[in-house]
């Protein structure tokens, strides 16, 4: 008998290709769905907006730290871009029980299985948006402010996995249940989790690695060789967790075979291995390292001299020394000529105390006065590893006006840890450093309004953590009129009585007769 070709008995070939063709055109439909959809384009619109409006309403953002931004940026994107991709994935799978088309698509030549596939490669392209949108923030930070450092391209992606991550699970909530309710939930819940979370871990963070986000931050920013962070592992536990998740949607929708089986195998070993490789702590050469800096910066840094002022900054942070020369030469020109003779130096130091339990503040501060003589620069001012806000300069101004206000040519300088700037001293404090320019000016005017407590003054920090000037109450009430006054009577009243006013008998009281305001209610001894 002869055989007949299919053509010829008027029934069509199979093409083996046929469904992965069809997978990649839904996929293709869905992709455009996905993206126009108004909650895609509202996060979208949101991520990005609220970066520009960051920059404009936090000043930290203007001397960005691009190691630390780029942890931040994944968490936003996660929140937006991510929470968008869980509900919208798991919309397009409801679609049909949603049109009443659930008997109509079990006649279409794509299975359930191949559906659910395209609905997860829908999930790839607003990943790359997200990934499209941290790299523009990142490289606008980068040539257009003074950032300081650089990104770690592991913790670029982990942004774009949470977003892999939550559309999976979207896709896999619409197999297990047709609640148009269940997504927004999960997120909920999520988020909630997240909050939940972060206090249990005092500050170690290792809960927090099992979580999108990806561990608790240090204290404050830090070098990047002394980020330590295990990002790589823990961008493999999340798309190990994404796979998992997708796999698991595939196979509620009815697929099997060894493909499955083997990409529900690779994605388990991924979340095992970066799972567990994530929640190692940094080793001892990383914590030998941060200890070193921490309690000896000066043998880490790069000096620049800019005037009579040496200007000493950690790994990377080089380019905010123009930022700081600004305030600290803002002080130094309010000062007499012959009060400038003393050499300043400006010392960038870090605190990493989550790694290092065993030191105690005072230790530190000691280990930071032992460090200073050593390098031959006593009483160094210190200054932290964030700049650009108005507490920062007030900060750094107030630091550099006692330094010069306290300090007599010769002598050999106390300790600073926490220092009581009283009488005409501590006034001149504060004047100076409200006249060290408009940022200065407003951090100053903030920290008067938040002067609460018994004491009643303000402090000025050495780093974010440890305070290092106190200027009490009527200190404090005495400069804040003179700052209300004329710039140039105040001037000249300082520059004819500045021996007066440094003198240690000086009072509260004494230095408002003589800067011409009125007296303060009650007055502190100085010690």
């Amino acid at each position: 008998m002869t055989a007949v070709p299919a053509e010829a008995s008027g029934t069509p070939a199979v093409d083996a290709a046929a469904p992965r063709r069809a997978v990649l055109a839904l996929a293709r439909v869905e992709t455009v769905r996905m993206l126009r959809h108004p909650m895609t384009v509202a996060a979208t619109l949101l991520l990005a907006g609220s970066w520009v409006a960051a920059w404009f309403a936090i000043g930290t953002t203007r001397y960005p730290v691009l190691q630390q931004l780029d942890r931040d940026s994944a968490m936003g994107m996660m929140m937006l871009l991510g929470g968008a991709a869980l509900i919208v994935g798991n919309l397009a799978v409801l679609r049909t029980h949603r049109d009443g088309t659930t008997g109509l698509s079990q006649v279409l030549i794509l299975p359930d299985h191949g559906r659910t596939l395209a609905h997860l490669l829908a999930i790839l392209p607003p990943a790359v948006v997200g990934a499209v949108l941290i790299l523009a923030r990142m490289a606008v930070l980068a040539v257009c402010a003074p950032a300081a450092g650089h990104p770690n391209p592991y913790e670029l992606a982990i942004g774009p996995a949470t977003v892999l991550l939550l559309g999976a699970l979207g896709v896999l909530l619409g197999r297990l249940t047709r609640s148009a309710v269940v997504a927004p939930l999960a997120l909920l819940v999520l988020l909630a989790g997240l909050v939940a979370l972060e206090p249990l871990t005092n500050g170690g963070g290792k809960t927090l690695w099992l979580t999108p986000q990806g561990g608790a931050a240090l204290e404050m920013p830090t070098p990047v060789s002394l980020m330590a962070r295990p990002a790589a592992a823990h961008l493999g536990y999340l798309l190990g967790l994404a796979g998992l998740l997708a796999t698991a949607a595939v196979l509620g929708a009815g697929a099997r075979g060894v493909r499955v089986a083997v990409a529900a195998a690779v994605a388990l070993v991924c979340a095992v291995a970066g799972g567990t490789a994530q929640l190692s702590p940094p080793d001892r050469a990383v914590a030998a390292a941060r200890t070193a800096v921490m309690n000896h910066p000066s043998q880490h840094e790069t000096c620049r001299d800019l005037g009579h002022v040496t200007y000493c900054a950690l790994a990377g942070f080089s380019r905010w020394i123009p930022a700081w020369n600004t305030v600290v030469q803002a002080v130094v020109a309010r000062v007499p000529a012959t009060a400038r003779s003393t050499q300043l130096t400006v010392r960038q130091r870090i605190v990493v105390l989550a790694f290092d339990r065993g030191t105690t503040p005072e230790q530190l501060l000691a280990a930071w006065r032992a460090d200073d003589a050593a390098a031959g620069t006593p009483r160094a001012v210190g200054i932290g590893t964030q700049w650009g806000d108005s507490r920062a300069a007030a900060d750094l101004a107030a630091q550099v006006a006692y330094r010069l206000v306290a300090d007599e040519p010769g002598e050999p300088g106390e300790a600073r840890d926490g220092a009581t700037a009283c009488g005409g001293a501590g006034v001149l404090v504060v004047w100076l450093a409200g006249q060290a320019g408009t940022q200065a000016g407003t951090g100053l005017r903030l920290l008067a309004e938040e002067a609460r407590g018994e004491r009643g003054g303000v402090s000025f920090y050495e780093t974010q953590l440890f305070p290092t000037v106190y200027v009490p109450a009527p200190e404090l009430t005495v400069a804040t009129q003179a700052l209300a006054r004329p710039r140039a009577d105040i001037a000249a009243r300082v520059q004819q009585s500045w021996a007066t006013l440094t003198a240690p008998g000086t009072t509260a009281a004494q230095a408002a007769q003589i800067l011409g305001v009125p007296a303060p209610a009650t007055s502190t001894a100085c010690r």
